[in-house]
Formats: C-alpha cells, sequence, structure tokens
C-alpha cells in the first residue's frame, strides 16, 4: 500500500472518448501519485501516449458491455479494469470515465465523477456534447483542475466548482484584454488559441 493513499484521495486519471467508436476526446493522467507496478497495464507503459489510446480504447469497450443499462448521464457505472476502480457516465457522443485504483473508495470516485458532470451541465446548460465540450474547452480543463490539483481530489462540490470556473474565466478574459492592448499584442488569447486548436482536433480529427 503506498503512503500516499492512507492519508488523502486521488484519482488516476479522466478520460473522454467519442460513444461512436471509443476514440480520445480528452484525457488526463496522474502517474506520478502512484508506484510504477501501477503504471503497467496489458497494453503497455500508461505514460506512452499510444499506450494510453489504446487502454482508452479498452476501457470504453468493458464500460459498453457493463454499462449498456445506462441511459443519461445522471446515472452511473462502476466496474474494474486491470488495477483500476472505474466509474463510467455516458451523455450524448461522449462517455466519461474517472479512474482511481483498487484502494481508492469507489463512493469518492462516484462523487468526483458526479462533480464533473454537474459543472459539465451547468456550463452547457444541460446540453452536454462533443459540440459543447468543444465550445466550452477553456471551462472543461478548469473544472477539471478545480477538482484535483495533480491528481490530489481538492473538491467534489458542483456549486463551489462552478463558481470557480466562473471567477477565472472572468479573470481570463480581463487578463486577454490587459495583454492585448498592452505590448505583449494578446499573449494569453494566442496560447488559448493554440490549445483549443489541439483540443479541437482531438474532438473533431475523428470524424
Amino acid at each position: 500500500m503506498s503512503q500516499l493513499s492512507t492519508s488523502i484521495s486521488k484519482i488516476f486519471g479522466i478520460i473522454f472518448v467519442r460513444s461512436q467508436d471509443g476514440t480520445r476526446l480528452y484525457s488526463k493522467y496522474y502517474p506520478q501519485l502512484f508506484p510504477k507496478n501501477l503504471l503497467r497495464v496489458p497494453e503497455g507503459v500508461i505514460t506512452n501516449i499510444d499506450v494510453q489510446k489504446q487502454f482508452e480504447h479498452n476501457v470504453w469497450e468493458k464500460g459498453k458491455r457493463v454499462g449498456a443499462r445506462l441511459t443519461k448521464g445522471s446515472e452511473t457505472e462502476i466496474f474494474q479494469y486491470c488495477q483500476f476502480n472505474i466509474v463510467m457516465k455516458a451523455f450524448n457522443e461522449v462517455h466519461l470515465f474517472v479512474l482511481g485504483d483498487f484502494e481508492e473508495n469507489e463512493i469518492i470516485l462516484s462523487q468526483v465523477i458526479n462533480g464533473i458532470y454537474e459543472s459539465l451541465n451547468h456550463i452547457t446548460k444541460d446540453h452536454i456534447n462533443k459540440k459543447t465540450l468543444l465550445e466550452n474547452f477553456d471551462q472543461v480543463i478548469i473544472i477539471i483542475d478545480e477538482i484535483c490539483d495533480q491528481g490530489i481530489i481538492i473538491t467534489i462540490d458542483p456549486s463551489v466548482i462552478i463558481a470557480r470556473v466562473t471567477m477565472r474565466d472572468t479573470e481570463a478574459i480581463t487578463l486577454d484584454k490587459q495583454e492585448t492592448s498592452g505590448s505583449s499584442g494578446g499573449a494569453f488569447s494566442s496560447v488559448f488559441a493554440s490549445a483549443k486548436r489541439t483540443f479541437a482536433s482531438q474532438f473533431m480529427g475523428s470524424g
């Protein structure tokens, strides 16, 4: 048992894939919190991007089988794959997975995915799909960052998450305006646009 797992709640990763074929839309992993033996999965070493994509597809395959009964995003399915406890939600066009190790409480993982779901519902006005996630890319990233810091769970309260997303989004707009009017020539806007293009290619590149 790792020392960290006795004192804090943590997640191994958050994965968004296309419901149609299990292709990656967006994912974020936190391998630094876990022992090296946890990083090896049947597909290879999880820190490799190609391994991650195959791993995500296989997680989706199993999730699709065990969660066939899911009909709406408010429902959650829990299952195991390799050395991970996984919770899953299925939206229109999108499957969402939150991964923890076997030591992590499934209730905590369920609360994390519910926090993401409620926050996404708020920013998309109850229309979570591939298009609205792309349109709200910056807020999706902020939601994930507010829920956990490098994998350590900070908050699972949707009202707290939404308040912080709103605050940080306002601060970003203010910063962007300041930099655009200054000598930097809109550095914030440029960096954000680049990140959004990368995100868009993941969302739209596979059809």
